[in-house]
């Protein structure tokens, strides 16, 4: 088969909107993961009210999972098409920090849809049935280091309940954000992700029912009316994952394209 590649540089922007583009893929993609968890959760203290001051460092600080180290979860997935019931999943989730994330999503009869690795080295998309592997190499994604990206500039202020804490890439001439992520005023715990692209929401990312500071039911929202429910089960918290698992998934007989042709699947419908 025709095997093709993409190692391309990706404007901050694009990168930034990717990051989440694929926590909402995790919706859609399964991976026979190695890392399933055992009965025993270990679940996190309860999480204590938050009395310090609130600066834009402390936000930044306080987005995604914190000073979680590892999480394994199985997971269920519920899709929704304007509303309507479209599908469900079950699958497995593995993350270590600070940027090694893989996620597989399996269907009815046990078979798996999708996988999904994010390391600093690749991204990858693997979908088995159409023996297609989306790729991007040295992506420079990862759910931390956009934090200290100077490429962006970050304006604070307080919404009702919230505090909002908004990126901006600074080489865009548009005075609009590209991310903007909502805090809750009593736990400083990331309550909601809003992405933007040409200035208009592109995906939405609600979290919920939180075990300690991680939330165990992330509702996904898409513009082009496309919604999903991720709610992990059995989780575990700073247990061993090998290193092995986040290993790059192999070409084989498999088509490799580039990663931008999967996010064109989830632009924006018009």
């Amino acid at each position: 088969m025709l095997k093709k590649s993409l190692n391309r540089p990706v404007h901050a922007g694009a990168r930034l909107f990717s990051v989440f583009s694929l926590i909402c893929l995790f919706a859609l993609l399964l991976l026979a993961a190695g890392c399933a968890p055992s009965k025993e959760a270990v679940r996190q203290p309860a999480v204590e009210p938050y009395t310090g001051p609130v600066t834009i460092e402390i936000l930044k600080q306080s987005i995604g999972f914190r000073d979680i180290k590892t999480i394994k979860a199985l997971t269920d997935v519920r899709v929704f098409k304007k509303g309507e019931p479209a599908g469900s999943f079950s699958g497995v989730f593995g993350y270590k920090a600070p940027d090694s994330l893989k996620t597989a999503f399996f269907g009815p009869l046990g078979l798996t849809v999708m996988e999904m690795l994010i390391t600093p080295e690749v991204l990858q998309v693997f979908l088995p049935s159409k023996n297609i592997i989306y790729e991007m190499l040295s992506p420079g994604l990862s759910f931390s280091s956009f934090k200290h990206d100077s490429r962006f500039r970050y304006v604070m202020q307080a919404e009702g309940d919230f505090y909002a804490l908004s990126a901006y890439n600074a080489a865009d001439s548009l005075d609009n954000p590209a991310i903007t992520y909502l805090f809750d005023k009593t736990y400083l715990l990331n309550r909601r992700i809003i992405v933007y692209r040409s200035a208009e929401q592109t995906v939405t990312l609600s979290f919920e029912n939180f075990n300690g500071i991680v939330p165990e039911l992330t509702r996904l929202s898409f513009s082009n009316g496309t919604a999903m429910e991720v709610t992990f089960r059995e989780p575990e918290f700073d247990t061993e994952i090998p290193d092995g698992f986040f290993s790059r998934i192999e070409h084989a007989d498999n088509d490799v394209l580039p990663f931008q042709e999967l996010l064109r699947r989830f632009a924006p419908s018009r």
